[in-house]
Order: structure tokens, then sequence, then C-alpha cells
């Protein structure tokens, strides 16, 4: 044979060639790669916050980093003493007061357990703090009482004014309003629950020294021995920064146990499918690349992982092991023939390439399809996913044949134990579906049906509204969201309102004034329960409080009118009793105490621009519904002059999620149907079959949505994700079959089950305990996706294992009988 006639090596030949010779600096050059990559990954932090879902053009975004710019902290701690002896709780509590004060001011910006100087400043102004109409209504009524002991035989033909103690009870529930703690401490049911508040310096959460102002606070109480002041007291810790807290130590626990879990039973069952304990590092070596090398693209395009990428480990590992398990039960199927290990690999890489290749690609377009949307917990979730399984492919293709030549020198490559199991489960397949294709096909079409049914309404609103079946369970039960209710029955209402940040400080009354207008318009119940101003803490304008002034000094004028003393003692005495003391003047708001100066402070410090909006105290701020009203609410308020008030904070960043799922979420599973679909085509050999694998996927992602439909699994901003990677990971069973199938030929539907089905399921095993660890965690929203990325799983392994071989042995007879007619 001439050099002409020589035939031409492929590449997979000229591959394997280099790597039987060089299989050591492969293995090599994978572990620099893996450990440089794990390093890199190991930099990545953990952001719960829920603004880092959103995309950071935002409005509500944008907002949010205005707001917090401009002012301080709202987010609080809240440390409850609790024991049968109020004297003991009060104790203790000035006693963690004094210490947090203490603390450097990167830390506390604020602790208090009492608001007495604020009562005695505001007592001693309570007549500046009476209305105009009630002070001079108080006047003229001692003028009639001054008329009256002149001339007892006065006959006034008017309404009487009011008498002094009518008067007195409308200062009472004037100061009211400007006191809610009658002792003048934080103290619930009779001093046996008194709180100490701390609030943080930093931004609307307050995030970055939450956990530093944690561990300080921790370490005071322990310094303070809570029992040494009574044996019965507890000391617990809530509010809305303790909360963040126990969220991100319970995603961070969940994420290490779902990982670890997920790891330990994918090697589990690896080892029992291929009966070889060295199958576990080459399944296992081209994930693990696979996850370091995309944590690490996220440590150099993010920098940090957010509530939906957090949990991207054990996701990668459980569906980037696919393309390995594929590969190596082709090869272990060669090598049972009596083939040696480069004759097994060069068949075993021939025929599963092109089949992994489509089950990456569509995974990575699938995962891709995410980045088109704005929202970035969706976007970087594509971008992690996406990286991993292309990482997890090429790792495949070039690290498992070095794995090969490096530890399989068995002269016998039959299994050691297990696999007898797997190989029932496709003999079992196999059988159903070429003895009962009719029955199968009916039965997927009535399921099918079944699952179009509910679809209609599901779809028209799928969302989670209800926050608490996102949260961590234990903390539920247990933890901070336990003890809030407790707690918040101190302060009657929020201590973190929404914050409005005003251009002009003139502009807080009529802000004030068109939320409660717009809350009234709104149908249904109220939702705003108050709206504060730090006018709301000052006697009136300069004018106002003049006016005041002039009218007291008559009133101290009238009282000491000579006239009064014919009275008898008792009836003098209650006039000096409200008679306005001696030396009130004009009160500034400079002059305010510093507690209520600071909510209503810039960072810059100016004052007076600050608008707080309290909710309805029955009004449950984790119904998502309710949060949607109050951004409708507050959001963007247009006033007078033209200028258009902006705010941000729980409300607004809830809502603008919903919008963002809203306009994203068909997007994204637009794209990744279409890229599939495409994928497919180009790699999938004739129409037919293409058209055969999309079909199968389909109806597998239909039966997922109607299964979700009827168990009531609602959508949520972690969840969602499940519906487009399913169409990327799902699409990975029919391939396999399908191109096995086209490998065996026609007739040979029972054959391409059985020799891949086993393989396809455990791929899809391995990608379900991936999700399955996730219903081990605390956080209820991991458990969401698990749930419903399992159902898509299910749905999308049945249809490929049953119902298209049900059809291809259809279609064959059908084929059959047209050739003989």
């Amino acid at each position: 044979m001439t050099a002409s006639q020589t035939p031409r090596r492929s590449l997979v030949t000229i591959w394997l060639d280099w790597t039987w010779r060089h299989y050591l600096i492969i293995l090599a050059i994978a572990l620099v790669v893996g450990g440089l990559a794990a390093w890199r990954a190991s930099h990545l932090e953990l952001r719960t916050d829920l603004s880092e879902l959103l995309p950071s053009k935002d409005p509500a975004v944008k907002e949010l980093r205005r707001i917090s710019g401009r002012i301080g902290g709202t987010e609080v701690l809240q440390i409850a003493v609790e024991s049968p002896d109020r004297a003991a709780n009060l104790k203790l509590a000035a006693a963690l007061t004094a210490k947090l004060r203490a603390l450097p001011p990167r830390l506390v910006q604020l602790a208090a357990y009492d608001v007495r100087e604020e009562k005695a400043f505001f007592a001693a102004r309570k007549w500046l703090y009476a209305d105009v109409e009630t002070l001079t209504l108080w006047r003229d009524t001692l003028k009639a009482r001054i008329n009256s002991a002149k001339n007892p035989l006065l006959v006034d033909l008017d309404d009487p004014p009011e008498s002094g103690e009518a008067i007195e009870k409308r200062l009472k529930d004037r100061a009211a309003r400007l006191d809610t703690f009658p002792t003048g401490y934080f103290e619930a049911d009779d001093g046996k629950l008194v709180v100490v508040v701390v609030r943080p310096p930093g931004g609307i959460f307050g995030e970055h020294v939450g956990e530093a102002l944690h561990e300080a606070a921790l370490q005071i109480v322990e310094d303070v021995k809570p029992l040494t002041f009574h044996p019965a007291m507890k000391v617990g810790m809530t509010g809305p920064v303790m909360s963040e807290l126990e969220e991100r130590a319970a995603l961070e626990n969940d994420l290490a146990w779902a990982t670890a879990i997920c790891v330990l039973l994918v090697g589990f069952v690896v080892v029992v499918f291929y009966g070889r304990i060295r199958s576990l590092p080459m399944v296992g070596i081209p994930a693990l690349l696979g996850v370091a090398i995309a944590f690490a693209a996220a440590d150099i395009f993010f920098g940090y992982l957010n509530s939906s990428t957090a949990f991207m480990g054990s996701i990668v590992v459980a569906n980037g092991s696919n393309f390995a398990i594929i590969q190596l039960a082709r090869y272990e199927e060669e090598r049972r023939a009596g083939r040696s290990p480069r004759e097994a690999a060069e068949i075993a890489l021939n025929g599963t390439v092109r089949a992994t290749a489509v089950a990456a690609l569509g995974a990575a377009v699938s995962y891709s399809s995410l980045c088109m949307t704005r929202f970035r917990g969706f976007s970087q979730f594509g971008v992690i996913g996406g990286i991993g399984m292309l990482a997890a492919w090429i790792a495949t293709i070039v690290v498992l044949p070095a794995l090969w030549r490096a530890l399989d020198h068995r002269t016998n490559a039959n299994r050691r134990f297990g696999g007898s199991r797997t190989g029932m489960f496709a003999d079992g397949m196999a059988r159903i579906a070429t003895r009962w294709p009719r029955s199968l096909l009916i039965a997927s079409t009535i399921l099918t049906i079944a699952s179009i049914i509910p679809l209609g309404g599901y779809l028209k609103d799928p969302f989670e509204y209800n926050f608490n079946n996102l949260r961590n369970k234990r903390s539920m039960e247990t933890g901070a969201a336990a003890l809030a209710p407790r707690v918040d029955h101190v302060f009657g209402r929020t201590l973190t309102p929404a914050v409005i940040v005003a251009d002009r400080r003139d502009h807080t009354e009529e802000i004030r004034r068109k939320i409660f207008e717009r809350d009234k318009a709104l149908p249904g119940p109220r939702m705003i329960g108050d709206v504060r101003t730090l006018e709301d803490f000052l006697p009136g304008s300069l004018e106002v409080q003049q006016q005041k002034l002039a009218i007291l000094s008559e009133i101290r004028e009238l009282i000491d009118d000579p006239s009064l003393k014919l009275l008898d003692d008792v009836d003098r005495q209650k006039l000096l009793d409200l008679r306005p003391p001696e030396g009130l003047r004009v009160t500034r708001d400079v002059e305010l105490p510093a507690t209520v100066r600071q909510s209503f402070t810039e960072t810059d410090g100016t004052l007076g621009r600050i608008v707080l909006v309290y909710h309805d105290e029955t009004v449950s701020v984790w119904d998502g519904r309710n949060l949607m009203r109050i951004a409708d609410i507050i959001g963007e308020i247009p006033l007078d002059d033209g200028t258009v008030t902006r705010t941000s904070g729980h409300a607004v960043i809830f809502a603008s999620m919903i919008r963002s799922i809203d306009h994203d979420a068909p997007i994204a599973t637009g794209a990744s149907l279409l890229g599939v679909a495409l994928l497919v085509m180009v790699l999938a050999r004739g129409r037919r079959g293409a058209t055969l694998v999309i079909s199968t996927l389909i109806a597998g992602v239909v039966w997922m949505l109607g299964a979700a439909a009827w168990m009531g699994v609602r959508t949520n901003f972690l969840n969602f994700i499940a519906l487009p990677i399913t169409f990327g990971i799902g699409v990975d069973y029919g391939i396999n079959i399908y191109m096995r199938y086209v490998l065996e030929g026609r007739g040979r539907v029972g054959r391409a089950v059985r020799a891949t089905g086993g393989a396809v399921a455990l791929c899809s095993l391995t990608t379900n305990i991936g999700y399955g660890a996730l219903l081990v965690a605390d956080n209820q929203a991991l458990r969401s996706f698990g749930e419903m990325a399992i159902l898509g799983e299910v749905a999308c392994l049945s249809a490929a294992v049953l119902v298209m071989p049900a059809f291809l042995v259809w279609a064959e007879r059908r084929w059959k009988t047209l050739d003989e007619e």
C-alpha cells in the first residue's frame, strides 16, 4: 500500500495515541488546573440579600444604593431579656446597653433599652406640643372661669368651654402619639420581657457589620453572665440583623450538607453501577474539575455567590458526572467484550462523543439562556452552570482516557460486584417498551392531556407569595423568627420602616399626604399604618410655636389672676397643675433628643428630608401580595411640582423581583428550548430523529409542569430555574437512547435500551441525588428547587426510556406494514 493509499486516521485515534504516550502530562496539567481553580474559588463570598438577585441597573437597586449612601442603618438587632423578675431584667438590660455603647462606632450606632430621657424632654414641653386649637380653647375656658368667679350671677349664653379635665385629656392624647412606652422602658408582660435595641451603621440592610456586631453582642452577654441576675433568666436575639445572619448561616450549612451528601451518594451509586472502586476517580475527577473551574469563573466575573448560585456545587457535580458515566459505560461494555484498554477507549470515545457533546452543549445552552435575562439570580446561575457543564465535558474527553491508561490494567474486565440491578432496570424498560408500545403511547397521551388541563390557570399566576414558605424552617421554629412576634409586641410596630429620602424638606408633608391618599384609593385593607417625618417631633414651625408661646403666656397670666383665689382649694390646685411652666421657648430640630434626630439625619448631616413609612400592624410583610401593594404605594410618588420621589427596600425589591421573573421567565424558557432544539437538529442524525428527541423532551417538561400544577408547587426566585435547565439536562437521556438506536440499527430498539438504559438511568439518578440533597435543607426555597427539578428529571427520564422506545417500536411496525403494502 502506497502512502497515498494509507487510511486517514480520525481525530479520536490521533488524540488517543497521544494520550496513551503522554497520559502523565495530561493528569499533571489537570491537577494544576484543578488546584488553581479551587484556590481561586475559595475566595468567593456568599451574599444573601434579595437585592443581589436583581440587575444592578434595576431602578429599585439603583434607588437602594442611593438611599444607602444617604442614610445610616435602619436594620436593628434586638436582645430580649426574660425572667420573672422585672428589676433583674432591667438591671441586665442596663448593663448590656452600657457595654454595647462602648463598642466602636463601626459596630454600633445606637443602643438603648429605654426612652426615659426622651420622655422627660417631651414632658417638659408638652404644652408646646398641644395644637393651637387646644391652647386657644383652654385660654377661653380660663377666661370663662374667671368671669364666673368675679360675677357668679353672670349667665353665658354661648356653649360653655371645655373643662380642665377635658383639656388635660386632649394634651395626653396628643402626647401619646410621641410616647408609646408608658414606663419609659422597652418592656412587656409586666417587665418579664425587656428588650435592648441595637442599631449598626451602614446601609439599609446593614449586612456588612451585622456578623461582627452579633459576635460582639454574644461575647458581652457571656461576659455579663445573665444567670447571676436571676437563675431563670434567658437572653435571646432577634430582629432583621439576626434574621439575616440566621438565614445566611442556615444557607451555608445547607450547602455544605447538600454538597457532602451529593458527593458521597454519587460516589456510592457509581461504584455500585460499575462494580469497581476505580470507577470513582474516573467519574469524579472530570465532574470536580467542572465544579472548580465554574466557581473560579464565578470569582473572576462576579466575586461572590448569591442565593440562587450558592448551591451550584452539588448541581454541577451531579450533572457534570453524566458525561463520564456515559463514556465509561461504553468503555466497560467493550472491555467486557474482551477488547484491550486502547481499543475500548477508541470505540467508547467514537461511540459517545456526539451524544455527550449534544448533552453538554444542550445543558450549556439551557444554562446560558438564563444569561439573556436581566435578573442576576438567573444570569449568574447561567454563567456558572454553562461553564461548569462545558468544563466537565472537556475534562471527560481529555482526562478520562488518561485515567483509563493510568488505572486500567485488568486482564478480566468483569464487574467485581454490583451492576445487576441497573441491568435489571434496563432490561425491564426494554421489555415494557417493546412488548406494549401501543399501551405506553396511549398512557403517555392521557398523561400529557392530564398535565395540560391545569396549566392554563397555573401559568397565569404561578408565583409563591407566602414568604414563610421560602424561609429557614429552623429559624421559624426556634430562632429569631420564633422570638420576633413577642418582641414586636413590645414596640407595636416594625423598627425597620420603609425609607423615603425627599429632595427637599418641604416635600415631606406632601409625600405623607400622597401616601395616605394612595393607600385609601387602593381596594382592599389599608397597608400603611403611619408615616413619620421630623416635623412630627417638633411643636410646629417657628411662626406656629411663637403663636403658641403667646397663648401660653396669656394662660399663665389668667391662672395667676387674683380672682381665681375665690375658687375652692381643690379647683385652684387643678388649675395650678395645668399652669404652663416658665421658660418655654421655641424648640428647634437640633435640640431634639439624639435618638430622635438620628432616624431623620442623613450621612452628610442633612436633617429633615427623611420620611419613615410603617406598615399597618395587621399587615403581614411575609405576604408577597402585601409587599407588592406597598411597593405600588411608595415605590414612585409624583409630586405637584413635577418632582418624582422614589424609594426602595424589601417591598420594592420584592415587587421588582416578581416583575423581573415575569418578564424574563418566558425569555429564558423560550431561549433554552430553541437552543436545545437547534443543537439536536444539527448534531442528531436525521430530521426525523431530531424531531423525536425534541418531542420526547417537550413531553417530559409538560409532565413536569402538570405535576407541579396538580401538586401546588409554586414558582419562586429559585425553583423557576429548574424549568429552563430541564430542557438542557433532560435532552441528555433522549439523545443517548436515540444515538445508540441509530448505531444498533433498525429492529434493535430493545438492544439499544438495554445497552444504554442503565447508564442513562444512572445519569438521572446522580442528577436526582444532586437535587435530592437539597431536600435536607432547612431553607425552604432550596427544597422547592429540589422538588421542582426532581419532577423534571423523573418526567424526562420516563419519556426517554419508555415513550421514545415505544414510539420507535410502533413506528418500525408501521413502516414494515407500509413496506409490505
